[in-house]
Formats: C-alpha cells, structure tokens, sequence
C-alpha cells in the first residue's frame, strides 16, 4: 500500500467519524500514517467503534465454492510431532515442532472479491467485451476504492420471491425508492445489498446444497437477490466503486455476465457471500475490504469488516 492509500483511507475513515483533520499537505510531504496526529486518529476509530466480521467461515463442509466447482480442500502440512495411523504408520509428518496446513482453493470461494479482469478479457485478447479493464487483476487494484462508508439497502422481502432457477431483481427503481428514504447514495459510498440469504442458507452439507446447488444445478429453489445491469450502472453513474452482497454471486442465477460487466468494465469491484449484514446500520458504518494480492488473480479470499460506531464509546 501506497503512502498515498494510507493517507486516503485514513483520511476517509477521520472524516467519518468527525476525527480531527489531517493537514492537507500530508500527501505531498509524504507524511506517513505514522505521525502522532494519525495514530491518535486511528485510537478514536477504534475506541468510539465496534467491529462487524462480515466474513463467513471457509470450511470443506460448507459450501463455500460456487456451483460445482472444485471446493476447498486442505491437509496437514507439518504437526508438532509424528502422528501415526491405525496401522501404526506415520499419518502426518513433522519436521519441527510447529503445526501448518496446506489449502486447495479456488479464487471464488467464500467471502471473495471481484476484479475487473474477473469477467472482461483482456485488451489485445480479440474476445467479446474485451477493454482495458481486462488487465485490472487483484494485484494492481487500488484498495482506497475497497473501503467506504457502508450504505445498506435491504432487500430482505424479495430473498426467496423468485421462481426457482431465477433470482429476484434488485432494480433501479428500489433503489431510488431506498434513496427517497434515506437520502441519495454519495459518490465513494459502499453499497450493500442485504437480503438474508448466507445467513439462511450458508450451512453445513448436506443443508448446504440450498445454497448455490439448489438453485443453480438442480433448479429446484430460488436464488438471490441480485441488481440488474442497469442497477449496477446506475450506481456507478453516481460515483460509486464498491459493491456488496451476502448473496454467493453479484449477478442473478440465471446469467451473471450482463451484470458482472456493467460494473467490470467500468473499474468497479465487489464482495460476494457476505454475512451479519444486519448487524450494519443502514448508513453510519464503515466498511472495508481487504483481500488477499496473489498475481494475476480475478478475484480473491477477503476479510471484509465494518467499523460500527458504539454509542457506549461516545
């Protein structure tokens, strides 16, 4: 992270909470996130806040892969001594008195975040949709973009008002309805979508199979809410970067490309199978997001949190 990003997200995170303001020559002196000023900013967000885990635990018993593809799998790397097995042969190795796993995982799986290069091709590739934002992976993604005042749209009555085999459609007129409400969505705000949905159906094998495999395989359940193209278009119009769902997908079940790229080919990205979305107020939280920076990755494992202020720390 730049010293550039740290000064923004700092400097977004004092102006949230009404934190004594940061000198505006504080970029182009290079000033660091380490000056008193900024640490003691820094102490009043976490003192005047609580923290929300929006992340859902990864696990091969749970159905943190989409559809079918291939799960989470992991092993014992190293165990702080021989283990044997039944036969009394080594089961698990160890080099040293330590323990360590070893992961299989796809990109897509759990709480993950989508990049641009996730559903548009690259520039020069001659594919359909094809642009600039093909070359956008993970790794060079701007996290100051990854982080903002959370905006929580409820959808929570259209969770399972879908045929099965379909998702219901988040449209631009709920949000504008959402908007006549609470007010209108800010440019740099992070818009989240919560219908319920992982916190229903997020749950271990073979309950699990409501999740992605009803609905997308079989056919037989509704899936999640999802914005339409025109909804996500909207959003970004309005000078938004960031988007959330506690659904596993941002797109409908029945085809994700159009809305995928109504975001992606604009440089926008995304978390897909948030929870504790009720948790959130609907405006007053910051959320951020950080995911992990593997080259060339379409998207990415990520701890996404939300700093909720507490009115006992007040």
């Amino acid at each position: 992270m730049s010293r550039t990003t740290i000064f923004i997200t700092t400097l977004s995170l004092a102006g949230w909470l009404g934190c004594a303001a940061i000198p505006e020559d504080a970029v182009t002196s290079g000033e660091s996130a380490a000056s008193p000023s900024t640490n003691a900013d820094l102490a009043q967000i976490a003192a005047r806040s609580r923290i929300v885990d929006l992340t859902v635990l990864v696990s091969e018993f749970l159905p943190a892969h989409w559809g079918a593809n291939p799960p989470f799998a992991r092993w014992t790397n190293n165990w702080f001594e021989v283990l044997n097995n039944e036969y009394g042969t080594p089961a698990t190795p160890s080099a040293a008195p330590y323990y360590s796993q070893r992961f299989v995982i796809d990109e897509h799986t759990g709480t993950q975040t989508d990049f641009p290069a996730h559903f548009v091709p690259p520039p020069d590739s001659g594919l359909p949709h094809a642009g600039p934002m093909g070359a956008m992976t993970g790794d060079r993604y701007p996290l100051d973009r990854m982080q903002g005042p959370a905006v929580v749209i409820d959808v929570t009555d259209i969770r399972d008002a879908a045929e099965p085999g379909l998702s219901a459609p988040i449209t631009v007129e709920r949000i504008e309805r959402w908007e006549s409400e609470h007010g209108p969505i800010q440019a740099g705000e992070v818009v989240l979508f919560r219908s319920g949905y992982s916190d229903a159906y997020y749950m271990p094998m073979p309950e699990g199979t409501r999740f992605t495999l009803e609905p997308l395989l079989l056919k037989s359940a509704p899936g999640w809410p999802a914005p339409t193209p025109e909804a996500v278009a909207y959003l970004h119009e309005k000078g938004v970067w960031h988007l959330g769902t506690d659904g596993p997908s941002m797109g409908p079940v029945e085809d994700g490309q159009p809305t995928h790229l109504a975001g992606l080919q604009h440089g926008m990205s995304w978390e897909e199978l948030l929870t504790n979305l009720g948790e959130l107020p609907t405006r007053g939280a910051y959320y951020i997001a950080l995911p992990l920076k593997i080259i060339d990755q379409s998207g990415s494992p990520t701890r996404a949190i939300a700093f909720v202020p507490d009115e006992e720390g007040q």
